[in-house]
């Protein structure tokens, strides 16, 4: 937790046995050995000094998802490396008007994220304030769920991945497996959840009772929304509220299952159990309006940009990920987006993998750093025509830093790159499709326009 503004921490990465709730676990990639990693407390103003060591045997970083910060110098900048036996300081300042919910830091090395993080390398960081606050919402007891995924090896450690591999997953809750979590009959708990897999969708369903949403990735929302189950992109997190049953007995919190392709299904099973015992408590309900949409929703994009991602798989050939039509490692300064600093902008992200033009169907969770976004549209088109086939306007309830494209579909944003100058990234958050290549770059720049910070390659980070 921050003390007078500041949160000190260090963070060692390091190789071995994992602690968990539960026990060890072999063969994992850890911060300060514990799976899932330390949770990060913080408040709108705070100042983040992490010392990140690097004791593995690959190069790594830190990205802070979902934050709005710098992405240059010591901030939220991804073409940091620290390499193995190295420490790097971060220094990140967080806005006093930051927005306040549950986000989450891992590795962002192009190339073995997906490594990382499914070796554990990941924790969640949880901004105070927001949809925690309200009245309705601040007196109830309140549970931060990291979900993620594992499976296990022949001698009962962590299974090592391999990319675009199929492996029967088994979902973890805070470092657990089919934990239990306490409710009295009919109580309202406030659940902050964070899908943390490197690539699984989870849709999340408490015996089919209704879950009210407060907030995502990281920010409240400006109208609620109820329903049954809660469908999670990786990455994605969520506020809700969920009420017991009135009565007493043990209920399942259910992953639905998703068909996210055909090297990873996510099947149906038991995430967790709710055991609702104990007296009556009062239940609390929340409907309506939160707060205000932001105001550049109102505003004319200063531009409208299209990108389509695809992806080139087979028996035969090594597989590719791809926007439009280029992988991250030949990504060169002509790929390169620039957008103005202040600026509001439209973008269109269509998605290409689809059998209709030779490709795998499977969707593709799209996530952009810096500034979050309101998706405003949704619709399905055919890749091999281009031609749109179904329109959706959508009525947007809250902000995001995620939104998964189904495949031969679409989806449009509208976002505004306030605040701060640099250069980051967009990209798949299917972390083996963004190590294959499904990632763009894209630099902010000021009225002279100047954007890149010191060492903000390309390629070839700036390595400490």
């Amino acid at each position: 937790r921050s003390k007078n503004g500041v949160l000190r921490a260090t963070l060692v990465a390091g190789t071995g046995v994992a602690r968990t709730p539960e026990g060890s676990l072999a063969g994992a990639m850890t911060y300060n050995g514990l799976l899932p990693g330390p949770m990060l407390v913080v408040r709108p103003g705070d100042r983040m000094l992490i010392r990140l060591v690097n004791k593995t045997p690959l190069a790594t970083n830190l990205h802070f998802h979902g934050f709005h910060v710098s992405p240059k110098g010591h901030q939220d900048n991804v073409f940091l490396q620290v390499d193995p036996g190295y420490t790097q300081e971060y220094d990140v300042r967080i806005p006093e008007d930051h927005a306040a919910g549950l986000f989450w830091y891992h590795p962002h090395l192009h190339g073995t994220v997906s490594d990382q993080v499914w070796g554990g390398l990941a924790g969640a960081i949880l901004v105070e304030g927001g949809a925690a606050d309200l009245p309705e919402i601040a007196p109830l007891r309140r549970r931060v769920l990291n979900l993620r995924s594992f499976s296990s090896s022949a001698d009962g450690g962590l299974q090592p991945i391999a990319k675009a591999a199929v492996i029967t997953n088994v979902p973890m809750v805070n470092g657990m497996v089919l934990p239990e979590i306490d409710m009295r009959p009919g109580e309202t708990q406030f659940w902050q959840i964070l899908n943390a897999d490197y690539a699984t969708y989870f849709r999340l369903s408490l015996a089919g009772y209704p879950m009210t949403i407060v907030e995502q990735d990281g920010s409240m929302s400006w109208w609620t929304e109820e329903v049954d189950s809660l469908f999670m992109a990786p990455g994605n997190r969520f506020g809700v509220l969920v009420t017991a049953p009135s009565e007493p007995g043990v209920y399942p919190l259910e992953q639905l299952g998703f068909y996210q392709g055909p090297f990873g299904d996510a099947r149906p099973a038991t995430v967790a159990t709710v055991r609702v015992q104990g007296a009556r408590a009062e239940s609390v309900s929340l409907s309506g309006k939160l707060g205000e949409p932001p105001a550049y929703l109102a505003q004319k994009p200063d531009r409208h940009r299209v990108l389509t991602l695809s992806q080139m798989t087979g028996p035969n050939i090594p597989p590719k990920f791809m926007i439009d039509g280029v992988a991250y490692d030949d990504f060169t300064m002509d790929d390169l987006i620039t957008v103005k600093l202040g600026a509001v902008e439209e973008w269109v992200i269509r998605n290409a993998s689809s059998p209709l033009v030779g490709q795998s169907a499977e969707s593709h969770p799209f996530h952009i750093h810096v500034n979050d976004f309101v998706v405003t549209e949704r619709g399905k088109w055919n890749p091999s025509t281009g031609e749109i086939l179904d329109r959706k306007p959508q009525n947007a309830r809250r902000s995001q830093d995620t939104a998964s494209v189904p495949p031969n579909e679409y989806m449009v944003f509208r976002t505004k790159f306030a605040d701060f100058t640099g250069r980051s990234v967009y990209h798949c958050h299917i972390l083996p499709h963004e190590d294959l290549g499904m990632m763009g770059a894209f630099d902010i720049v000021d009225a002279d326009g100047v954007g890149a910070g010191s060492g903000q390659h390309l390629h070839g980070s700036m390595k400490m």
